[in-house]
């Protein structure tokens, strides 16, 4: 959930893979859903090698970037960058050296 100054909001992501990212909120105050679509970063396939915790990496970075304030789209922003950066390696691993995320948007 999401907090916004006057009311509280639900909202669902839906990762892709390559395809979008797609937020679904729920605004009580309206009563209304609200979709918003925020395309994935571009990677040349011949740098993917393994996608297996890729979701687990969005899922980290995008909740980072929520405990740090973030927006939505900055966080999913940020959760994309960590699921990149994840594909890149074999198995549960980050590149070396420590890469630092800068906002992207």
């Amino acid at each position: 959930m999401l907090l916004n100054k006057t009311r509280l909001l639900s909202t669902v992501i839906f990762t892709q893979g390559t395809d979008e990212t797609i937020a679904v909120t729920y605004v009580s105050a309206t009563k209304e859903y609200k979709v918003e679509k925020f395309p994935v970063h571009v990677l040349d396939p011949k740098l993917i090698e393994d996608t297996n915790g890729a979701g687990d990496a969005f899922a980290g970075g995008f909740i980072a970037g929520l405990v740090q304030g973030k927006e939505l789209a900055g966080s999913i922003d940020q959760g994309q960058w960590l699921a990149k950066l994840s594909i890149q390696e074999v198995g549960p691993s980050f590149p070396f050296p420590k890469q630092t995320y800068t906002n992207q948007i």
